[in-house]
């Protein structure tokens, strides 16, 4: 009887343990590839990183949304700055999504950061890409994933963590209340 009663004391505990926010972000290390992409300024070209975030949904939530700050400034275009991608592009995770998973992964591939041409043509060099001479608008050139180009790459990559960028996020939950959180982008 007596360990009835711990059990019961315990199993509370670990109850009311549980997470009240709800939901929780977690961000893991990316396999996507990182990207160069042609820009409109003359002597520079787009760097796409891509950044992926776990989403754990702990309670009824009715549909979440999101935006990308860069450099202390939200991004709204997120057709040009930034996509998010789960199997495809994805602008809010409604209750269609949630109600069929508690957890989701979800990929964001920036496209704001700037290289000198100097710097892509090392870069391509480096991973034996193709030339920037032919690329046109809309076309990319894959590099690494971004897990070894991480690595491999520390000092672009300590140039990334100097910006303040981050991923604000907006839940609708199921009683119509509104909960935010903002998850600082590590590089």
């Amino acid at each position: 009887m007596k360990y009835s009663y711990y059990f019961a004391i315990i199993s509370f505990l670990l109850i009311s343990c549980e997470s009240k926010i709800p939901i929780e972000i977690k961000q893991n290390e990316s396999k996507e590839m990182v990207q160069i992409i042609p820009s409109s300024v003359k002597d520079s070209v787009l760097i796409a990183i891509p950044t992926e975030f776990e989403i754990k949904i702990n309670s009824s939530v009715k549909y979440i949304t999101w935006h990308y700050v860069g450099d202390g400034k939200t991004l709204w275009n997120d057709a040009f700055d930034y996509q998010i991608y789960e199997a495809s592009p994805l602008y809010q995770l409604d209750v269609y999504e949630i109600f069929t998973q508690k957890k989701t992964r979800i990929i964001k591939k920036e496209r704001k950061h700037l290289i000198a041409l100097k710097e892509a043509l090392s870069l391509l060099k480096k991973y034996n890409a193709q030339s920037l001479d032919n690329l046109k608008f809309g076309e990319i050139i894959k590099l690494s994933s971004y897990d070894k180009f991480k690595k491999e790459n520390k000092v672009l990559v300590d140039d990334f963590r100097k910006i303040n960028d981050s991923i604000k996020f907006r839940v609708m939950k199921g009683d119509g209340s509104f909960f935010y959180l903002r998850k600082k982008i590590d590089w």
